[in-house]
Protein backbone atom coordinates (compact mmCIF):
# COMPACT_ATOMS: atom_id res chain seq x y z
CA UNK A 1 0.00 0.00 0.00
CA UNK A 2 2.88 2.56 0.88
CA UNK A 3 4.58 1.79 -2.01
CA UNK A 4 1.62 2.12 -4.37
CA UNK A 5 1.04 5.62 -2.71
CA UNK A 6 4.67 6.83 -2.73
CA UNK A 7 4.80 5.43 -7.01
CA UNK A 8 1.17 7.81 -6.96
CA UNK A 9 2.44 10.69 -5.87
CA UNK A 10 5.95 10.48 -7.69
CA UNK A 11 4.01 10.58 -10.73
CA UNK A 12 1.56 13.15 -9.83
CA UNK A 13 4.10 15.58 -9.07
CA UNK A 14 6.18 15.40 -12.24
CA UNK A 15 3.22 14.39 -15.01
CA UNK A 16 1.29 17.43 -12.91
CA UNK A 17 4.47 19.89 -13.90
CA UNK A 18 4.27 18.30 -17.44
CA UNK A 19 0.84 19.07 -17.62
CA UNK A 20 0.95 22.56 -16.60
CA UNK A 21 3.98 23.14 -18.70
CA UNK A 22 2.00 21.70 -21.66
CA UNK A 23 -0.56 24.55 -21.18
CA UNK A 24 2.18 27.35 -21.06
CA UNK A 25 3.93 25.63 -23.88
CA UNK A 26 0.72 25.26 -25.94
CA UNK A 27 -0.24 28.94 -25.48
CA UNK A 28 3.36 30.05 -26.53
CA UNK A 29 2.81 27.91 -29.53
CA UNK A 30 -1.07 30.10 -30.48
CA UNK A 31 0.55 33.01 -29.30
CA UNK A 32 3.31 31.97 -31.92
CA UNK A 33 0.88 30.97 -34.61
CA UNK A 34 -0.98 34.60 -33.86
CA UNK A 35 2.39 36.18 -34.94
CA UNK A 36 3.41 34.37 -37.71
CA UNK A 37 -0.52 33.64 -39.43
CA UNK A 38 -2.19 37.67 -38.20
CA UNK A 39 0.68 39.32 -38.86
CA UNK A 40 0.94 37.36 -42.66
CA UNK A 41 -2.57 38.16 -42.58
CA UNK A 42 -2.46 42.28 -41.73
CA UNK A 43 0.62 42.63 -44.33
CA UNK A 44 -0.99 41.26 -47.58
CA UNK A 45 -4.56 43.12 -46.17
CA UNK A 46 -1.93 46.15 -46.12
CA UNK A 47 -0.41 45.29 -49.59
CA UNK A 48 -4.21 44.91 -50.69
CA UNK A 49 -4.79 48.66 -49.74
CA UNK A 50 -1.61 49.71 -50.55
CA UNK A 51 -2.44 48.54 -54.46
CA UNK A 52 -5.76 50.04 -54.02
CA UNK A 53 -4.32 53.23 -53.05
CA UNK A 54 -2.01 52.93 -56.04
CA UNK A 55 -4.80 52.64 -58.27
CA UNK A 56 -6.43 55.43 -56.84
CA UNK A 57 -3.55 57.83 -57.02
CA UNK A 58 -2.90 56.82 -60.34
CA UNK A 59 -6.40 56.93 -61.90
CA UNK A 60 -6.63 60.49 -60.25
CA UNK A 61 -3.25 62.18 -61.29
CA UNK A 62 -4.36 60.34 -64.84
CA UNK A 63 -7.40 62.60 -64.63
CA UNK A 64 -6.28 65.77 -63.75
CA UNK A 65 -3.47 65.92 -65.13
CA UNK A 66 -4.38 65.11 -68.69
CA UNK A 67 -8.08 66.30 -69.04
CA UNK A 68 -7.76 69.64 -67.27
CA UNK A 69 -11.47 70.29 -68.31
CA UNK A 70 -12.30 67.10 -66.86
CA UNK A 71 -14.50 66.04 -69.25
CA UNK A 72 -13.84 62.37 -69.67
CA UNK A 73 -16.38 59.57 -71.11
CA UNK A 74 -19.15 57.92 -69.18
CA UNK A 75 -16.59 55.03 -68.87
CA UNK A 76 -14.99 57.15 -67.03
CA UNK A 77 -17.25 57.77 -64.09
CA UNK A 78 -17.48 54.22 -64.31
CA UNK A 79 -14.07 53.29 -63.63
CA UNK A 80 -13.69 56.15 -60.82
CA UNK A 81 -17.32 54.79 -59.44
CA UNK A 82 -15.47 51.23 -58.97
CA UNK A 83 -12.40 52.88 -57.09
CA UNK A 84 -14.93 54.53 -54.45
CA UNK A 85 -14.40 58.47 -55.92
CA UNK A 86 -17.55 60.38 -55.22
CA UNK A 87 -16.06 63.04 -57.55
CA UNK A 88 -13.04 64.57 -58.67
CA UNK A 89 -12.98 68.16 -58.88
CA UNK A 90 -10.55 71.44 -60.23
CA UNK A 91 -11.08 74.37 -57.81
CA UNK A 92 -9.97 77.65 -58.45
CA UNK A 93 -7.34 78.61 -54.93
CA UNK A 94 -7.85 82.30 -54.92
CA UNK A 95 -11.46 82.30 -54.47
CA UNK A 96 -12.10 78.93 -53.88
CA UNK A 97 -14.75 78.28 -56.82
CA UNK A 98 -15.11 75.01 -58.58
CA UNK A 99 -14.51 75.46 -62.21
CA UNK A 100 -14.94 71.54 -63.40
CA UNK A 101 -16.26 68.13 -61.97
CA UNK A 102 -15.80 64.85 -63.49
CA UNK A 103 -19.20 64.08 -65.05
CA UNK A 104 -21.52 62.16 -62.50
CA UNK A 105 -25.10 61.37 -62.56
CA UNK A 106 -24.76 62.08 -59.10
CA UNK A 107 -22.59 65.57 -58.72
CA UNK A 108 -22.76 68.57 -60.72
CA UNK A 109 -21.00 71.88 -60.48
CA UNK A 110 -23.85 73.10 -59.24
CA UNK A 111 -24.94 70.95 -56.84
CA UNK A 112 -21.32 69.52 -55.58
CA UNK A 113 -20.65 70.85 -51.67
CA UNK A 114 -17.14 71.13 -50.53
CA UNK A 115 -15.52 71.33 -47.06
CA UNK A 116 -14.11 74.58 -45.94
CA UNK A 117 -10.51 74.45 -47.94
CA UNK A 118 -8.02 76.33 -46.64
CA UNK A 119 -6.69 73.59 -44.70
CA UNK A 120 -6.88 71.55 -48.30
CA UNK A 121 -4.97 74.57 -49.67
CA UNK A 122 -2.51 74.71 -46.88
CA UNK A 123 -1.86 71.02 -47.26
CA UNK A 124 -1.34 70.91 -50.97
CA UNK A 125 1.02 73.77 -50.76
CA UNK A 126 3.13 72.28 -48.54
CA UNK A 127 2.65 68.42 -50.83
CA UNK A 128 4.64 71.35 -53.24
CA UNK A 129 2.70 69.34 -56.49
CA UNK A 130 2.30 65.71 -54.89
CA UNK A 131 -0.64 63.60 -54.41
CA UNK A 132 -1.31 63.67 -50.90
CA UNK A 133 -4.37 61.77 -49.10
CA UNK A 134 -6.04 63.40 -45.66
CA UNK A 135 -6.83 61.60 -42.85
CA UNK A 136 -10.39 60.10 -42.61
CA UNK A 137 -13.22 62.63 -41.75
CA UNK A 138 -16.99 63.35 -42.53
CA UNK A 139 -18.11 65.20 -45.53
CA UNK A 140 -20.34 68.22 -45.59
CA UNK A 141 -23.52 65.81 -46.13
CA UNK A 142 -22.05 63.67 -42.64
CA UNK A 143 -20.65 60.63 -44.45
CA UNK A 144 -17.12 59.63 -43.45
CA UNK A 145 -14.36 60.36 -46.89
CA UNK A 146 -10.91 60.89 -47.54
CA UNK A 147 -9.71 63.50 -49.68
CA UNK A 148 -7.08 63.29 -52.38
CA UNK A 149 -5.08 66.42 -53.11
CA UNK A 150 -2.74 67.79 -55.48
CA UNK A 151 -1.93 71.35 -56.99
CA UNK A 152 -1.88 71.35 -60.71
CA UNK A 153 -1.59 74.86 -61.13
CA UNK A 154 -0.49 77.41 -59.01
CA UNK A 155 -4.22 78.65 -58.88
CA UNK A 156 -5.44 75.25 -59.21
CA UNK A 157 -5.87 73.26 -56.78
CA UNK A 158 -7.23 69.13 -57.78
CA UNK A 159 -9.52 67.66 -55.18
CA UNK A 160 -11.28 64.39 -55.15
CA UNK A 161 -13.82 62.48 -52.34
CA UNK A 162 -13.02 59.03 -51.82
CA UNK A 163 -15.51 56.95 -49.64
CA UNK A 164 -14.68 54.57 -47.46
CA UNK A 165 -16.81 51.60 -48.80
CA UNK A 166 -13.98 49.70 -50.18
CA UNK A 167 -11.88 49.80 -47.16
CA UNK A 168 -15.02 49.04 -45.14
CA UNK A 169 -15.67 45.94 -47.76
CA UNK A 170 -11.95 44.53 -47.29
CA UNK A 171 -12.41 44.66 -43.53
CA UNK A 172 -15.53 42.61 -43.78
CA UNK A 173 -14.16 39.82 -45.69
CA UNK A 174 -11.43 38.95 -42.86
CA UNK A 175 -13.62 36.92 -39.87
CA UNK A 176 -12.37 34.08 -38.11
CA UNK A 177 -12.87 32.24 -34.89
CA UNK A 178 -15.38 33.27 -32.35
CA UNK A 179 -14.25 37.30 -32.36
CA UNK A 180 -11.09 37.36 -34.53
CA UNK A 181 -11.93 40.44 -37.30
CA UNK A 182 -9.63 42.72 -39.29
CA UNK A 183 -9.65 46.70 -38.23
CA UNK A 184 -8.59 49.48 -40.74
CA UNK A 185 -7.66 52.85 -39.07
CA UNK A 186 -6.27 56.42 -40.61
CA UNK A 187 -2.74 57.72 -39.98
CA UNK A 188 -4.17 59.41 -36.40
CA UNK A 189 -6.36 56.17 -35.14
CA UNK A 190 -9.28 57.23 -36.29
CA UNK A 191 -11.52 54.08 -37.39
CA UNK A 192 -12.46 53.63 -41.25
CA UNK A 193 -13.36 50.13 -40.91
CA UNK A 194 -14.59 48.32 -37.86
CA UNK A 195 -17.21 45.41 -37.15
CA UNK A 196 -19.36 47.92 -35.35
CA UNK A 197 -20.58 50.61 -37.70
CA UNK A 198 -21.45 52.90 -34.66
CA UNK A 199 -17.63 53.33 -34.61
CA UNK A 200 -17.41 53.62 -38.17
CA UNK A 201 -19.70 56.73 -38.52
CA UNK A 202 -18.57 58.13 -35.40
CA UNK A 203 -14.73 57.76 -36.59
CA UNK A 204 -13.61 56.17 -33.06
CA UNK A 205 -10.83 57.55 -31.93
CA UNK A 206 -8.31 54.78 -30.88
CA UNK A 207 -4.80 55.95 -30.95
CA UNK A 208 -4.51 55.00 -27.10
CA UNK A 209 -5.06 51.53 -27.93
CA UNK A 210 -1.19 50.19 -28.46
CA UNK A 211 -1.27 48.73 -31.44
CA UNK A 212 -2.98 51.34 -33.01
CA UNK A 213 -0.66 53.64 -31.36
CA UNK A 214 2.64 51.45 -32.63
CA UNK A 215 0.82 51.76 -36.05
CA UNK A 216 0.90 55.41 -36.12
CA UNK A 217 4.59 55.75 -35.60
CA UNK A 218 4.93 52.90 -38.57
CA UNK A 219 5.82 50.12 -36.41
CA UNK A 220 4.55 46.19 -37.69
CA UNK A 221 4.55 43.63 -35.06
CA UNK A 222 2.24 41.87 -32.33
CA UNK A 223 0.28 43.52 -29.69
CA UNK A 224 -1.68 42.03 -26.41
CA UNK A 225 -4.44 44.84 -25.38
CA UNK A 226 -7.87 45.14 -23.82
CA UNK A 227 -10.18 46.02 -26.56
CA UNK A 228 -12.76 48.65 -25.77
CA UNK A 229 -15.00 47.55 -28.22
CA UNK A 230 -15.29 43.66 -27.05
CA UNK A 231 -14.15 44.73 -23.12
CA UNK A 232 -11.73 41.52 -22.92
CA UNK A 233 -8.04 41.05 -23.94
CA UNK A 234 -7.17 40.91 -27.46
CA UNK A 235 -4.01 39.67 -29.59
CA UNK A 236 -3.30 41.47 -32.92
CA UNK A 237 -0.67 41.41 -35.47
CA UNK A 238 -0.58 44.86 -37.35
CA UNK A 239 1.46 47.21 -39.42
CA UNK A 240 0.75 50.00 -42.11
CA UNK A 241 0.03 50.73 -45.39
CA UNK A 242 2.90 53.11 -46.55
CA UNK A 243 1.52 55.12 -49.13
CA UNK A 244 -0.93 56.45 -46.72
CA UNK A 245 -0.21 55.46 -43.25
CA UNK A 246 -3.54 53.93 -42.70
CA UNK A 247 -2.92 50.90 -40.01
CA UNK A 248 -4.16 47.63 -40.63
CA UNK A 249 -4.62 44.59 -37.58
CA UNK A 250 -5.83 41.58 -37.26
CA UNK A 251 -6.96 40.93 -33.65
CA UNK A 252 -8.34 37.93 -32.18
CA UNK A 253 -9.65 37.50 -28.62
CA UNK A 254 -7.27 36.51 -26.05
CA UNK A 255 -9.42 33.81 -24.41
CA UNK A 256 -9.53 31.94 -27.93
CA UNK A 257 -5.55 31.41 -27.65
CA UNK A 258 -6.30 30.25 -24.05
CA UNK A 259 -9.24 27.83 -24.86
CA UNK A 260 -7.37 25.79 -27.34
CA UNK A 261 -4.12 25.88 -24.95
CA UNK A 262 -7.34 24.47 -22.25
CA UNK A 263 -7.97 21.80 -24.71
CA UNK A 264 -4.35 20.54 -25.07
CA UNK A 265 -4.34 20.84 -20.80
CA UNK A 266 -7.44 18.57 -20.63
CA UNK A 267 -5.72 16.11 -23.29
CA UNK A 268 -2.68 16.40 -20.81
CA UNK A 269 -4.67 15.71 -17.75
CA UNK A 270 -5.90 12.29 -19.61
CA UNK A 271 -2.42 11.36 -19.88
CA UNK A 272 -1.58 12.38 -15.78
CA UNK A 273 -4.87 10.68 -15.26
CA UNK A 274 -3.73 7.46 -16.97
CA UNK A 275 0.07 7.93 -15.88
CA UNK A 276 -0.88 8.01 -12.51
CA UNK A 277 -3.15 5.29 -12.33
CA UNK A 278 -1.06 2.80 -14.16
CA UNK A 279 1.96 3.67 -11.98
CA UNK A 280 -0.53 3.16 -8.63
CA UNK A 281 -1.38 -0.33 -10.51
CA UNK A 282 2.04 -0.92 -10.80
CA UNK A 283 3.61 0.09 -7.34
CA UNK A 284 0.41 -2.00 -6.29
CA UNK A 285 1.63 -4.85 -8.31
CA UNK A 286 5.52 -4.71 -7.17
CA UNK A 287 4.37 -3.97 -3.85
CA UNK A 288 2.73 -7.41 -3.63
CA UNK A 289 5.40 -8.89 -5.21
CA UNK A 290 8.03 -7.24 -2.56
CA UNK A 291 5.48 -7.55 0.16
CA UNK A 292 4.59 -11.07 -0.68
CA UNK A 293 7.91 -12.81 0.93
CA UNK A 294 8.19 -9.87 3.42
CA UNK A 295 5.30 -10.86 4.83
CA UNK A 296 6.20 -14.53 5.24
CA UNK A 297 9.34 -13.53 6.85
CA UNK A 298 7.24 -10.81 9.66
CA UNK A 299 4.73 -13.76 10.15
CA UNK A 300 7.89 -16.17 10.71
CA UNK A 301 9.50 -13.64 12.95
CA UNK A 302 6.01 -13.32 14.72
CA UNK A 303 6.15 -16.99 15.48
CA UNK A 304 10.20 -16.94 16.81
CA UNK A 305 8.48 -14.15 19.03
CA UNK A 306 5.56 -16.71 20.62
CA UNK A 307 8.48 -19.17 21.16
CA UNK A 308 8.47 -21.19 17.91
CA UNK A 309 11.87 -22.18 17.38
CA UNK A 310 10.75 -24.56 14.13
CA UNK A 311 10.09 -22.27 11.53
CA UNK A 312 11.33 -21.34 8.00
CA UNK A 313 10.68 -19.47 5.37
CA UNK A 314 9.47 -20.32 1.26
CA UNK A 315 12.29 -18.71 -0.73
CA UNK A 316 9.66 -18.46 -3.98
CA UNK A 317 11.69 -19.42 -7.51
CA UNK A 318 11.36 -16.89 -10.31
CA UNK A 319 11.71 -13.68 -10.42
CA UNK A 320 12.21 -12.26 -7.13
CA UNK A 321 14.32 -9.68 -5.66
CA UNK A 322 17.64 -10.47 -4.80
CA UNK A 323 17.02 -8.49 -1.44
CA UNK A 324 14.34 -10.48 -0.75
CA UNK A 325 15.81 -13.87 -1.62
CA UNK A 326 18.23 -13.07 0.47
CA UNK A 327 16.79 -11.87 2.86
CA UNK A 328 14.73 -15.21 3.39
CA UNK A 329 17.79 -17.22 3.00
CA UNK A 330 19.21 -15.43 6.22
CA UNK A 331 16.41 -15.56 8.16
CA UNK A 332 16.09 -19.60 7.69
CA UNK A 333 19.57 -19.45 8.65
CA UNK A 334 18.54 -17.37 11.51
CA UNK A 335 16.14 -19.76 12.49
CA UNK A 336 17.78 -23.03 12.57
CA UNK A 337 20.74 -21.17 14.46
CA UNK A 338 18.19 -19.97 16.66
CA UNK A 339 16.45 -23.41 17.08
CA UNK A 340 20.24 -24.66 17.91
CA UNK A 341 20.69 -22.38 20.43
CA UNK A 342 17.35 -22.91 22.21
CA UNK A 343 17.43 -26.49 22.06
CA UNK A 344 21.12 -26.37 23.37
CA UNK A 345 19.77 -24.08 26.64
CA UNK A 346 17.10 -26.48 27.19
CA UNK A 347 19.98 -28.92 27.76
CA UNK A 348 21.61 -26.85 29.32
CA UNK A 349 18.54 -25.71 31.37
CA UNK A 350 17.73 -29.14 32.21
CA UNK A 351 21.01 -30.29 33.41
CA UNK A 352 21.09 -26.92 35.39
CA UNK A 353 17.94 -28.09 36.70
CA UNK A 354 19.15 -32.35 37.46
CA UNK A 355 22.25 -30.36 39.17
CA UNK A 356 20.49 -28.10 41.48
CA UNK A 357 17.91 -31.09 42.16
CA UNK A 358 21.10 -33.15 42.75
CA UNK A 359 22.95 -29.98 45.04
CA UNK A 360 19.20 -29.99 47.09
CA UNK A 361 18.98 -33.84 47.99
CA UNK A 362 22.50 -33.97 48.41
CA UNK A 363 22.08 -30.92 51.51
CA UNK A 364 19.04 -32.37 52.13
CA UNK A 365 20.08 -36.00 53.22
CA UNK A 366 23.60 -34.55 54.64
CA UNK A 367 21.59 -32.66 56.78
CA UNK A 368 18.87 -35.28 57.56
CA UNK A 369 22.38 -37.24 58.28
CA UNK A 370 23.65 -34.57 60.63
CA UNK A 371 20.07 -34.04 62.78
CA UNK A 372 20.67 -37.38 64.61
CA UNK A 373 24.09 -37.01 66.21
CA UNK A 374 23.43 -33.23 66.41
CA UNK A 375 20.41 -34.07 68.85
CA UNK A 376 22.29 -36.77 70.74
CA UNK A 377 25.34 -34.20 71.32
CA UNK A 378 22.90 -31.80 72.50
CA UNK A 379 20.75 -33.75 74.71
CA UNK A 380 23.79 -35.30 76.60
CA UNK A 381 25.36 -31.88 76.68
CA UNK A 382 22.23 -30.38 77.86
CA UNK A 383 22.43 -33.23 81.37
CA UNK A 384 25.87 -32.71 81.84
CA UNK A 385 25.49 -28.62 81.80
CA UNK A 386 21.92 -29.73 83.90
CA UNK A 387 23.50 -32.13 86.33
CA UNK A 388 20.94 -34.35 85.73
CA UNK A 389 22.54 -37.73 86.45
CA UNK A 390 24.03 -36.14 89.89
CA UNK A 391 26.86 -33.61 90.95
CA UNK A 392 29.88 -32.51 88.97
CA UNK A 393 32.85 -31.80 90.56
CA UNK A 394 34.60 -29.72 88.23
CA UNK A 395 32.56 -26.57 87.46
CA UNK A 396 34.58 -26.33 84.22
CA UNK A 397 32.97 -29.65 82.82
CA UNK A 398 29.42 -27.82 83.63
CA UNK A 399 30.33 -25.00 81.82
CA UNK A 400 31.93 -27.03 79.10
CA UNK A 401 28.71 -28.65 78.52
CA UNK A 402 26.84 -25.47 78.55
CA UNK A 403 29.34 -24.42 75.29
CA UNK A 404 28.78 -27.94 73.62
CA UNK A 405 25.16 -27.34 74.42
CA UNK A 406 24.71 -23.75 72.40
CA UNK A 407 26.99 -24.70 69.99
CA UNK A 408 25.13 -28.02 69.11
CA UNK A 409 21.77 -25.62 69.40
CA UNK A 410 23.60 -22.98 66.73
CA UNK A 411 24.36 -26.12 64.55
CA UNK A 412 21.12 -27.35 64.36
CA UNK A 413 19.54 -24.16 63.58
CA UNK A 414 21.54 -24.25 61.06
CA UNK A 415 20.79 -27.07 59.71
CA UNK A 416 17.01 -26.38 59.70
CA UNK A 417 18.01 -23.34 57.72
CA UNK A 418 19.40 -25.51 55.29
CA UNK A 419 16.80 -27.96 54.90
CA UNK A 420 14.06 -25.10 54.83
CA UNK A 421 15.61 -23.48 52.12
CA UNK A 422 16.07 -26.12 49.89
CA UNK A 423 12.38 -27.08 49.67
CA UNK A 424 12.02 -23.53 49.29
CA UNK A 425 14.67 -22.88 46.52
CA UNK A 426 13.69 -26.56 44.87
CA UNK A 427 9.88 -26.70 45.19
CA UNK A 428 8.22 -23.91 46.84
CA UNK A 429 7.37 -25.83 49.37
CA UNK A 430 3.62 -25.28 50.55
CA UNK A 431 2.06 -22.77 53.23
CA UNK A 432 -0.06 -24.02 55.47
CA UNK A 433 -1.80 -21.35 56.77
CA UNK A 434 -3.64 -21.09 60.12
CA UNK A 435 -5.13 -18.41 62.43
CA UNK A 436 -1.68 -17.00 64.60
CA UNK A 437 -1.73 -14.45 66.89
CA UNK A 438 0.98 -12.01 66.03
CA UNK A 439 1.73 -10.53 69.68
CA UNK A 440 2.58 -13.92 70.70
CA UNK A 441 5.03 -14.60 68.35
CA UNK A 442 6.72 -11.47 68.52
CA UNK A 443 6.46 -11.61 72.37
CA UNK A 444 8.20 -15.13 71.92
CA UNK A 445 11.08 -14.05 69.58
CA UNK A 446 11.82 -10.86 71.60
CA UNK A 447 11.91 -12.90 75.07
CA UNK A 448 14.58 -15.83 72.47
CA UNK A 449 16.75 -13.57 72.30
CA UNK A 450 17.30 -11.07 75.49
CA UNK A 451 19.88 -13.77 77.19
CA UNK A 452 21.85 -12.65 74.34
CA UNK A 453 21.10 -8.87 74.16
CA UNK A 454 21.61 -9.01 77.41
CA UNK A 455 25.11 -10.43 77.27
CA UNK A 456 25.63 -7.64 74.79
CA UNK A 457 23.86 -5.15 77.36
CA UNK A 458 21.65 -4.50 73.98
CA UNK A 459 18.51 -3.22 75.13
CA UNK A 460 15.60 -5.05 73.01
CA UNK A 461 11.75 -3.09 73.06
CA UNK A 462 8.67 -3.88 71.63
CA UNK A 463 6.01 -1.66 70.33
CA UNK A 464 2.29 -3.90 69.18
CA UNK A 465 -0.57 -1.45 67.94
CA UNK A 466 -3.76 -2.16 69.90
CA UNK A 467 -5.93 -3.16 66.52
CA UNK A 468 -3.15 -5.37 65.95
CA UNK A 469 -5.23 -8.21 63.74
CA UNK A 470 -4.32 -11.72 63.85
CA UNK A 471 -2.34 -13.21 60.93
CA UNK A 472 -3.64 -15.85 58.21
CA UNK A 473 -0.17 -17.19 57.58
CA UNK A 474 1.91 -20.38 57.95
CA UNK A 475 2.75 -19.96 61.52
CA UNK A 476 6.20 -22.54 61.49
CA UNK A 477 7.37 -20.03 58.48
CA UNK A 478 6.09 -16.88 59.96
CA UNK A 479 8.25 -18.07 63.34
CA UNK A 480 11.17 -18.91 61.62
CA UNK A 481 10.91 -15.22 59.41
CA UNK A 482 10.64 -13.22 63.01
CA UNK A 483 13.42 -15.65 64.62
CA UNK A 484 16.11 -14.75 61.75
CA UNK A 485 14.96 -11.08 61.17
CA UNK A 486 15.50 -10.20 65.18
CA UNK A 487 18.50 -12.35 65.85
CA UNK A 488 20.36 -10.62 62.93
CA UNK A 489 19.40 -7.45 64.41
CA UNK A 490 20.31 -8.41 67.61
CA UNK A 491 23.71 -10.57 67.15
CA UNK A 492 24.52 -7.02 64.62
CA UNK A 493 24.12 -4.50 67.27
CA UNK A 494 27.46 -3.78 68.79
CA UNK A 495 27.30 -3.30 72.75
CA UNK A 496 24.73 -0.15 74.15
CA UNK A 497 23.05 -0.68 70.72
CA UNK A 498 18.79 -0.75 70.65
CA UNK A 499 16.63 -3.07 68.55
CA UNK A 500 13.02 -1.80 68.35
CA UNK A 501 10.43 -4.18 66.76
CA UNK A 502 7.38 -2.49 65.57
CA UNK A 503 4.26 -3.96 64.32
CA UNK A 504 1.42 -1.91 63.03
CA UNK A 505 -1.95 -2.08 59.86
CA UNK A 506 -0.53 -0.90 56.98
CA UNK A 507 -1.41 0.57 53.98
CA UNK A 508 -4.85 -0.99 52.14
CA UNK A 509 -5.49 -3.27 55.39
CA UNK A 510 -1.86 -5.33 55.85
CA UNK A 511 -0.06 -5.72 58.14
CA UNK A 512 3.54 -4.17 58.61
CA UNK A 513 6.36 -5.09 60.67
CA UNK A 514 9.15 -3.13 61.24
CA UNK A 515 12.49 -3.87 62.95
CA UNK A 516 15.34 -1.06 63.79
CA UNK A 517 18.96 -1.92 64.83
CA UNK A 518 21.28 0.37 65.92
CA UNK A 519 24.22 -2.14 64.21
CA UNK A 520 27.23 -2.13 61.83
CA UNK A 521 24.82 -1.44 58.70
CA UNK A 522 25.14 -2.62 55.22
CA UNK A 523 26.18 -0.33 52.08
CA UNK A 524 24.30 0.02 49.02
CA UNK A 525 26.47 -2.63 47.39
CA UNK A 526 26.30 -4.82 50.35
CA UNK A 527 22.47 -5.09 50.74
CA UNK A 528 21.95 -7.33 47.62
CA UNK A 529 24.89 -9.92 48.95
CA UNK A 530 23.33 -9.90 52.40
CA UNK A 531 19.93 -11.28 50.78
CA UNK A 532 21.53 -14.22 48.60
CA UNK A 533 22.22 -17.41 50.26
CA UNK A 534 25.23 -17.79 52.00
CA UNK A 535 26.22 -14.30 51.41
CA UNK A 536 27.89 -13.69 54.50
CA UNK A 537 30.40 -16.06 54.04
CA UNK A 538 31.72 -14.81 51.44
CA UNK A 539 32.47 -11.53 53.13
CA UNK A 540 34.30 -10.10 56.40
CA UNK A 541 31.15 -10.99 58.00
CA UNK A 542 31.90 -14.77 58.17
CA UNK A 543 35.46 -13.83 60.54
CA UNK A 544 33.90 -11.69 63.01
CA UNK A 545 30.15 -13.66 63.52
CA UNK A 546 29.02 -16.99 63.41
CA UNK A 547 26.25 -18.30 61.21
CA UNK A 548 26.08 -19.25 56.94
CA UNK A 549 24.18 -16.30 55.93
CA UNK A 550 20.94 -18.20 55.30
CA UNK A 551 18.49 -16.07 57.64
CA UNK A 552 17.45 -13.04 55.29
CA UNK A 553 17.25 -14.44 52.31
CA UNK A 554 15.27 -17.14 53.84
CA UNK A 555 12.76 -14.83 55.33
CA UNK A 556 12.70 -12.94 52.26
CA UNK A 557 11.84 -16.20 50.50
CA UNK A 558 9.21 -17.16 53.43
CA UNK A 559 7.88 -13.98 52.85
CA UNK A 560 6.93 -13.59 48.95
CA UNK A 561 5.37 -17.01 49.52
CA UNK A 562 2.94 -15.27 51.84
CA UNK A 563 2.53 -12.52 49.11
CA UNK A 564 4.53 -9.89 50.85
CA UNK A 565 7.65 -7.94 50.49
CA UNK A 566 10.68 -8.10 52.62
CA UNK A 567 13.29 -4.14 52.03
CA UNK A 568 15.44 -3.32 53.59
CA UNK A 569 17.01 0.22 54.15
CA UNK A 570 20.97 0.49 55.49
CA UNK A 571 23.78 3.09 56.41
CA UNK A 572 27.08 1.85 57.27
CA UNK A 573 27.54 2.21 61.15
CA UNK A 574 24.52 4.04 62.01
CA UNK A 575 22.45 0.63 61.52
CA UNK A 576 19.88 -1.24 59.55
CA UNK A 577 15.83 -1.24 58.94
CA UNK A 578 13.61 -4.04 57.85
CA UNK A 579 10.44 -3.93 56.71
CA UNK A 580 8.35 -6.96 56.29
CA UNK A 581 5.13 -6.13 54.43
CA UNK A 582 2.02 -8.76 54.69
CA UNK A 583 -0.95 -8.01 52.24
CA UNK A 584 -4.71 -8.27 53.36
CA UNK A 585 -4.50 -11.99 52.14
CA UNK A 586 -2.72 -12.92 55.06
CA UNK A 587 -5.01 -10.94 57.80
CA UNK A 588 -7.19 -13.54 59.34
CA UNK A 589 -10.90 -12.94 59.04
CA UNK A 590 -12.88 -11.25 62.06
CA UNK A 591 -15.02 -13.52 64.05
Amino acid sequence: MILALAFMVASIVPLSVWAVWVRSAALDREIEEVRDRHLLLARNLSLALERYAQDVSAVFSHVVETDPELRGSQHLGTLLASLSFRHICLIETDTKRVVSVTPSATYSMESIVLPPLDRFIEVAEYGLGKLVFTNVMLNPSGKPAIYLLKKIEPNTLALGELSTEFLRTTQRAVAFGEGGHAAIVDAIGRVVGHPRADWERDLKDLSAVDPVARMIKGETGVSKFFSPAAKEDMIAGFTTVPATGWGVMIPQPYRELQAKADEVQKSAYFIVAFGVGLSTLLGFAIGGFIAGPIKAVSKAADRVADGDADVSVYVPGGIVPVEVRALTKRFNEMSIALNKARQAEVRALRAAEEAVEAKSDFLTRVTHELRTPLNTVIGFSGMIRDQTQGPINSPEYVEYGRYIHDGGQRLLEMVNDIIAFSRVDRRGDDVARSVVDITVILTMAVEKVRSMAGDGQINVSLSLAEDLPDLWVDEVKFRQIISHLVTNAVKFTPSGGSVVIDAHTGPAGGVEIVIRDTGIGLSEEQIPLALSPFGQISTHLARDYEGAGLGLPLSKMLVEQHGGTLTIQSTPGQGTIVTVFLPPECVAASA
